[in-house]
């Protein structure tokens, strides 16, 4: 399977986990459709990205730098929200991380 589509398979699994807990918040759609297109994007970056770290390391820092702004304007409306959102930042980088570096990167076939 073509690279790029093992990356949105796995974005797409990441952002549903993320939203799992969110669908017991009743959050509006809007915040569902968001949190799935920022891990089906991050997902392609974390398999590009070429830091000089493992997989599960780059996927935090990566996950983490792109989830701060997010965190940060959230804030304005629901300030007890930016520890969650940083929170699963490092959780699911961390095993979008793993998971890519195991399923995608070691793999010289993909």
């Amino acid at each position: 399977m073509d690279k790029l589509i093992k990356s949105l398979l796995l974005g797409i699994a990441t952002g549903i986990l993320n939203a799992i807990p969110m669908a017991f918040q009743d959050l509006s759609w809007q915040a569902h459709v968001s949190v799935l297109l920022h891990w089906l994007a991050l997902s392609v970056i974390i398999t590009y990205a070429r830091l000089p770290l493992s997989g599960w390391l780059s996927g935090l820092i990566i996950a983490l730098l792109t989830s701060i702004p997010m965190a940060i304007l959230i804030t304005v409306t629901a300030p007890s929200a930016a520890l969650p959102i940083l929170f699963s930042a490092i959780i699911l980088g961390s095993l979008l991380g793993l998971m890519t570096e195991k399923l995608i990167t070691d793999q010289r076939l993909g």
